[in-house]
């Protein structure tokens, strides 16, 4: 249909644009704002600054006006975050245009699950978000490999102009779509606060388990894969920038096969066995990385490690969209995505914080055990939950 397949294009010109900076984010801050590691966390997590605080309302939003405004505002918010990256030389100036690029990419990927969600009935749901997805994570993969390129060969500022002409593109994309996804009515009062029925609606078992899942899965993806694996590798193992680039883009086209995997099977064999085997996945590939030294061994990890990263983030809002009714899974999906988001805030800093602790090569290892307990811990969590078996719904046309 029409309107998936422009979300669909939109989310690949976002995840393109962001893909172009986000292997080289940590480094350029370490080296050209000679920032300390914490600070350079701090730089990381001021991306999630602000979108942990806007998920939520604009869940709450979209329920109420459908996607388009708000999808608008989003792109316009990317365009100025981009635009000052690229010309600031001041590091708090940096994490002040980070986290509102932050809050304008929050608009897009929260409402495009939901809007997503709701064009398509329960039974088709998981395939339609694990698809919808692995496109947009080939939009990431091809600016991770065409960003470290470019960054290598006229160095990393030069992304952020690149990327702030790539979000002009998603706003224009964006423009031309319908949003016919409101649920409101029309007499009733457009407002960012739930009701407390609508809340009553959201939270269950299976929507606060979920929720701390994506907790857990972002400090380790955010705190461990985007702040310290970057600094160890290039650091520590001696690997080149353009070589963890490549890195980065192995770890995305295992999210790729990770969302496609994910999201057909779980619609077949449920949504908690392909959790389960996500975890098991991505804890023996984060243990693998205090294991291996060389190039093409870590190279495999981060494979794996991005079909971790896949199943998860393809499975957990199809549970969700499952387990709450549809006018209220515009703020199920921003309940979800505040978690998340608030694990990419924590993440950098709590693992930089362990590593700058321990110290030295040895702080680096110690964090990579502590993401593989979190993991276990998940799976516990995970086997307590049931799969969802709902009544056919009508899809939204």
């Amino acid at each position: 249909m029409r309107e998936y397949y422009l979300m669909i294009i939109s989310g690949t010109l976002t995840m393109f644009a962001g893909g172009f900076v986000w292997p080289i984010f940590a480094p350029y801050v370490r080296t050209e704002f000679t920032a300390p590691l914490q600070l350079v966390g701090l730089a990381v997590s001021g991306y999630f600054l602000l979108r942990m605080f806007s998920e939520f309302p604009i869940g709450v939003l979209s329920d109420r006006t459908g996607p388009k405004l708000p999808l608008i505002a989003g792109r316009i918010l990317a365009v100025i975050g981009a635009f000052i990256c690229y010309r600031t030389s001041n590091i708090w100036m940096l994490i002040f245009a980070r986290a509102i690029w932050g809050m304008g990419d929050a608009s897009f990927f929260c409402i495009g699950m939901t809007y997503v969600s709701k064009l398509f009935t329960s039974e088709k749901r998981g395939r339609a978000l694990g698809v919808f997805q692995a496109v947009e994570m080939i939009g990431s993969f091809l600016g991770q490999t065409i960003g470290g390129y470019v960054a290598a060969q006229y160095g990393p500022r030069m992304n952020f102009l690149a990327t702030t002409i790539m979000a002009i593109l998603a706003l224009a994309s964006v423009t031309v779509i319908k949003g016919n996804g409101a649920t409101m009515l029309k007499d009733v009062k457009i407002s960012f606060i739930p009701t407390r029925e609508e809340m009553r609606k959201v939270l269950n078992r299976t929507v606060i388990v979920a929720c701390i899942i994506n907790l857990v899965c972002m400090m380790i993806n955010t705190g461990l894969l985007g702040t310290i694996l970057p600094i160890y590798a290039t650091e520590d193992i001696g690997l080149s920038l353009t070589q963890y680039a490549f890195l980065v883009s192995a770890s995305t086209v295992g999210s790729i096969t990770g969302n496609l995997i994910g999201g057909i099977l779980s619609d077949k064999l449920g949504r908690k066995n392909m959790l389960l085997a996500g975890f098991i996945v991505g804890a023996g590939s984060i243990f693998g990385l205090t294991v291996f030294f060389g190039f093409y061994p870590i190279l495999v990890m981060m494979f794996l490690k991005g079909i971790f990263w896949g199943i998860v983030y393809g499975v957990a809002p199809a549970y969700i969209a499952d387990a709450v009714p549809d006018e209220v899974r515009g703020i199920g999906i921003g309940t979800f995505r505040t978690f998340m988001d608030m694990g990419g805030l924590i993440g950098p800093v709590a693992m930089s914080t362990i590593v700058e602790a321990i110290g030295g090569t040895t702080g680096y290892i110690y964090s990579f055990y502590f993401g593989v307990l979190m993991i276990l811990g998940l799976i516990g969590l995970t086997m307590t939950l049931k799969d969802k078996v709902g009544k056919p719904e009508l899809a939204m046309h």
